[in-house]
């Protein structure tokens, strides 16, 4: 896939190199986790419990995540580089993310920190290579075993535009480099807005990031085994804020494959009051 190998760069940009087995998974303890711990981290899973929307909240898409639900919403902490899992103010780009849902929909909503924010894509691109330059990206294993089986890829960058995908399994299927990347067809149906605080493709003023919010109807996740997932559900998910094919993640890589390897991706846990 597009992002199997990353290098160092000038940018700082942390990045996963190669595939590698993983040892066994131990869960962090907790409904939100970010602290270190003395465990081999190759063995610790992120973990997230994500509350439904209150009777009588209600979610606005209109990318300022400004309603009384988003403060309480499931909030995933700031990103971390994804080769280390720890925090790294040299990656240009940082982000954190927070998560709701109700019966019909799944919502979040990211907080970028970017001093340069790019687009630069054609308004009408069809599923343009938003990675190369500003995005977000959230991957969804809905069964929740990290298999890599039937899993989604929704991005959507500065200028609100969107790159989704459903894959059969890690990477698969792949046109070769140029794509297609997965099933491309597939679209995830969903409502998006952006709110830039800054210029974008401007270098005449200093930028400070961009807030994305979204919500995405659980009906497009038809291969998952129940969608919406019944409270006490766990799926597998990860969140990733991207600058020129690197960025930092909510649960990071560390080098045990791409930004694919849903046995990396944090469990998150669909919960009412």
């Amino acid at each position: 896939m597009r992002r199997a190998l990353f290098v160092a760069c000038a940018l700082a940009i942390a990045a996963c190199s190669r595939d590698s087995v993983a040892p066994p998974e131990k869960q962090v303890g907790g409904t939100n986790t970010q602290g270190a711990s003395t465990e081999d981290p190759r063995r610790v899973i992120k973990e997230i419990a994500v509350k439904a929307l209150a009777p009588g909240d209600a979610i606005t898409i209109d990318g300022k995540l400004d309603e009384p639900a988003w403060a309480k919403a499931a909030d995933t902490g700031p990103f971390v580089d994804v080769s280390s899992g720890a925090p790294n103010p040299r990656i240009p780009v940082q982000g954190s993310a927070r998560l709701l849902w109700d019966d019909q929909f799944l919502y979040v909503g990211f907080d970028v920190k970017d001093t340069t924010i790019r687009g630069g894509f054609p308004t009408d691109a069809p599923d343009p290579h938003l990675w190369e330059r500003d995005t977000v990206e959230l991957m969804i294993d809905p069964d929740g075993d990290g298999d890599n089986k039937d899993y989604y890829e929704i991005q959507i960058n500065p200028q609100n535009l969107v790159f989704d995908s459903q894959f059969d399994d890690y990477n698969r299927p792949r046109g070769g480099n140029a794509g297609p990347f997965g099933h491309q067809e597939w679209s995830a149906g969903f409502e998006s807005a952006v709110v830039l605080r800054g210029t974008i493709d401007d270098d005449k003023d200093k930028d400070e990031g961009y807030t994305v919010e979204a919500k995405i109807p659980w009906k497009s996740f038809a291969k998952a085994k129940a969608s919406p997932p019944a409270p006490g559900d766990t799926w597998r998910m990860n969140l990733y804020a991207m600058q020129n094919n690197g960025g930092v993640a909510w649960s990071p890589i560390l080098g045990m494959g791409n930004f694919h390897k849903a046995a990396r991706f944090g469990r998150v846990k669909w919960v009412r009051e």
